[in-house]
């Protein structure tokens, strides 16, 4: 498993960087010097050239991976939060380096109280890629990939599924293309229903050119569990080659149903952005356009830069059956021999909804962030803690904002999470990049902020990419996993760092008044926001301090960064009021988490033992 070591000296600078208050960084913006070429990509991977609450886990690694590319632009749903407190999650994992002859989905199940062992083997039966979880029936669950089962044939859509998540066998099968030739790859998958028994399927067409398209977008649904499709490969005729010359490698994302209300985006790069929407479960949809591309499809000569998306993009619904988008922004060009281009130190998340005019490109503008803000659409930037700025970069080839989520829960109050570069965090050659979020507690009028949810000690030498959010909010809290790793960049795709860079995939859950400012719970108002620890770093002994608003039991667990419980003292019943509480640790070197827990809540501090 990957260790963090730290560096005191690393350690106070790390402090001093993030004891700032955060700032909107205007400076950084698009870069006109630096332009990238677009890529062409292949099915099997890479470019075709060749804490605690009671006992729940509030943070914990829950898999490795070697195979470090996640996706190449929207994440598909890949964890799902249950009503029942329990959760799975899936990724694309791959531990033999460099064939990747086991790449499937990793997959990890919570009880409710823990997460079962790292997996060391693949769901699937065969060599699979680009998994997406959801659940399925009363108490059941499936996955899907897609997988090449005959080297000669047309890749298939793999899917495993059983009855009770977290235990038994999985019962595989398969979804093929529309017709001999052209198979069917990089799904993405939502169910629905009472009984989450309803399947939907997005995938893009692959091999020869399909109803005009290099990629088209095809639909399937099956109203059984996947014994048969009612809706099998349809291909939307307002997606077609008038509109898209193809669609792009994960260039699609869903919104979780609501009821018979179902939607989805597409698009969102260089060219148009669009979404798809049925309110009757699948059998009609209706086509909205959110912004036009002026230089679409490619001219084949120059054109001025020009705003469009960089083709990360997430949806959800609300109560009331209304869509909501959120993407990263791009600068795009198209050079002299008519060749694509983008400047990949744009920044801006973007945010729109169904009820908002069409974007055009004077709002999304090439120079500035200021048109999105006064619209109401600017709700993630690159957020500057006053530090010097960002170093350089490696090539995700999206935008310095990207690979947004949203969800929305029952009160329509709104949670967005995307990775974004972290000025101040660096290895001295790149910025690393770590989880943002923000929220909404009125539909989107106003956004209440962005926060780190990577700016903690542990994650000083964390690259945190490719976020996946729950669509649930389970007990007012927001859960979701990401790569986290020790070098900035990808190997897989960009090849800008080793292959034997081990990626942790880590999952967190947090209360929403994290990111709403509305304490959920009492936890968000009582001693998570007064603990202190000193001396720290310490040798032996140190001192917690903690404030009380009321007589409560106490009891400390201390945790190494792995997850593992190593110590817990219990400090019986204490009065309201303040306490310092000593702490005597016989503990190896390193970083260590404190969680206090009482009854008003729980609160956490990094212990460094020297």
């Amino acid at each position: 498993m990957k260790k963090h070591y730290f560096f005191i000296s690393f350690i106070l600078a790390a402090i001093f960087a993030t004891g700032y208050s955060q700032q909107v960084n205007r400076t950084i913006g698009p870069n006109t010097t630096d332009q990238r070429p677009l890529t062409q990509l292949d099915p099997a991977g890479g470019i075709e050239q060749d804490v605690v609450i009671g006992q729940k886990l509030s943070s914990a690694i829950i898999g490795e991976t070697w195979y470090d590319l996640q996706t190449y632009g929207a994440m598909p749903q890949r964890i799902y939060a249950y009503p029942d407190g329990t959760i799975g999650a899936t990724w694309m994992m791959a531990l033999e380096v460099p064939d990747w002859g086991d790449r499937g989905a990793g997959y990890n199940y919570f009880d409710g109280s823990d997460w079962g062992d790292y997996p060391t083997e693949r769901v699937e039966s065969i060599r699979t890629g680009w998994p997406v979880y959801a659940p399925l029936g009363e108490n059941g669950e499936i996955i899907v990939s897609h997988a090449l089962p005959d080297p000669d044939g047309d890749w298939v859509l793999l899917f495993n599924k059983r009855d009770t998540k977290g235990e038994g066998d999985w019962e595989e099968f398969t979804l093929a293309g529309p017709e001999t030739g052209v198979g069917i790859v990089w799904p993405s998958m939502v169910t629905g229903g009472p009984d989450h028994n309803i399947i939907h399927i997005l995938a893009r067409s692959y091999g020869n050119d399909y109803m005009g398209q290099t990629g088209a977008l095809l639909y399937s649904r099956s109203s059984d569990g996947g014994a048969t499709w009612d809706i099998q490969n349809l291909f939307f005729d307002e997606l077609g080659p008038d509109y898209f010359t193809a669609i792009d490698a994960d260039g699609f994302a869903w919104a979780q149903p609501k009821g018979n209300t179902l939607a989805f985006t597409v698009g969102f790069d260089i060219g148009h952005a669009c979404f798809m929407k049925s309110l009757d479960g699948g059998d009609t949809w209706e086509f909205t356009e959110v912004y036009h591309c002026p230089f679409y499809p490619a001219p084949g000569a120059a054109t001025p830069p020009f705003g469009a998306g960089d083709g990360t993009q997430a949806c959800a619904i609300d109560s009331e059956g209304n869509v909501h988008i959120v993407y990263g922004r791009m600068r795009h060009v198209y050079d002299d021999t008519g060749a694509g281009l983008f400047y990949p130190l744009t920044e801006g998340l973007i945010y729109w909804n169904e009820s908002m005019e069409p974007l055009d490109t004077t709002i999304i503008s090439t120079y500035t962030l200021d048109f999105l803000e006064a619209n109401g659409n600017l709700i993630g930037w690159v957020v500057d803690p006053g530090t010097s700025g960002l170093i350089d970069f490696p090539a995700y080839y999206t935008s310095l904002t990207s690979h947004p989520q949203i969800t929305i829960d029952q009160n329509d109050r709104m949670f967005v999470i995307y990775a974004g570069a972290a000025p101040g965090f660096d290895n001295g050659t790149w910025n690393f990049r770590h989880i943002y979020g923000n929220s909404s507690n009125d539909g989107g009028e106003t956004w209440n902020g962005i926060h780190d949810f990577n700016d903690e000690l542990v994650y000083i030498f964390s690259e945190c990419v490719y976020p996946a959010m729950a669509a649930t909010v389970v007990d007012n809290k927001i859960s979701f996993i990401f790569q986290d790793d020790n070098e900035p960049g990808i190997f897989v795709w960009a090849a800008q760092q080793a292959a034997a860079d081990l990626n942790n995939i880590s999952f967190m859950s947090h209360p929403t008044a994290i990111l709403t400012g509305i304490g959920d719970e009492p936890a968000m108002t009582s001693a998570a926001q007064d603990l202190e620890v000193y001396p720290n770093p310490f040798t032996h002994e140190t001192y917690v301090q903690i404030r009380l608003p009321e007589a409560s039991k106490v009891s400390i667990l201390i945790h190494d960064i792995s997850g593992k419980q190593v110590h817990l003292e219990d400090f019986g019943y204490l009065k309201s009021g303040k306490h310092h509480l000593k702490l005597r640790l016989e503990l190896p070197s390193g970083l260590y988490i404190a969680t206090t827990l009482t009854s008003q809540g729980k609160s956490t501090a990094k212990l460094i033992i020297d």
